[in-house]
């Protein structure tokens, strides 16, 4: 089934900025243009030179450069640059995988088999600020029966607060907090101290009904 998966907060892949990740095993670079309207890239994480990884690499403008020998990658993913031979027109052949993305409830979104239409209307609101990101020592099952996020869904929402998850790697589990940027009820660094207490809760199997439970009355210590 094509599906699309929650694999970052957008804070983390800022204008200019390059990001590796796994999502499913596989490393995947995320990386944001530096132009006056920096698109979202993600592709797989290997020039196609000499596979190093491009989560190493810069950004110039509105292209992606491999950090080994400088190979510059456009928006569209082919390379336009060989830095060593600056007068020899590239092969179309050139290029790096990529993958669909899209930005949405202060999230990186990533389609990693082609998926097209992407589901706005079921990950909630526009106006949503990024709070953090987490590794957790834990599947993404038991992170999604405790965050209540259904099989099917990448994120559910608590109120004005989004908890939503990817697993990197088989066994292990990305946990991305975000919230209504206007709901100042809840305050970013409570919000930030309770997600670490409900990963610390998850990992070492313990109870964490109390713990979700104080989010849902907007107690959080």
């Amino acid at each position: 089934m094509k599906r699309w998966q929650p694999v970052s907060v957008l804070s983390d892949i800022r204008r200019g900025e390059v990001a590796g990740v796994r999502i499913d095993g596989r490393e995947v670079v995320l990386w944001r243009e530096d132009t006056p309207t920096p698109a979202l890239h993600a592709w797989e994480d290997r020039c196609p030179h000499r596979g190093m990884r491009l989560s190493f690499g810069f950004v110039r403008d509105d292209a992606l450069g491999c950090l080994y020998h400088g190979w510059q990658f456009g928006g569209g993913a082919r390379c336009r640059l060989i830095p060593a031979h600056p007068q020899v027109r590239v092969p179309a052949s050139i290029h790096v995988h990529a993958y669909s993305v899209r930005e949405h409830a202060g999230l990186a979104w990533v389609s990693m088999d082609g998926a097209e239409d992407f589901p706005v209307g079921g990950t909630g609101p526009d106006n949503v600020q990024p709070v953090r990101t987490l590794h957790v020592n834990a599947s993404v099952g038991a992170l999604r029966h405790v965050t209540g996020i259904a099989p099917d869904a990448g994120i559910a929402w608590h109120g004005p607060v989004g908890l939503a998850v990817h697993e990197p790697v088989a066994g292990q589990g990305m946990l991305h907090v975000v919230r209504v940027a206007d709901a100042e009820e809840v305050p970013l660094p409570a919000l930030s101290r309770w997600a670490e207490r409900l990963r610390d809760a998850v990992e070492s199997g313990a109870v964490t009904d109390r713990i979700m439970n104080e989010l849902a009355m907007g107690e959080l210590a």
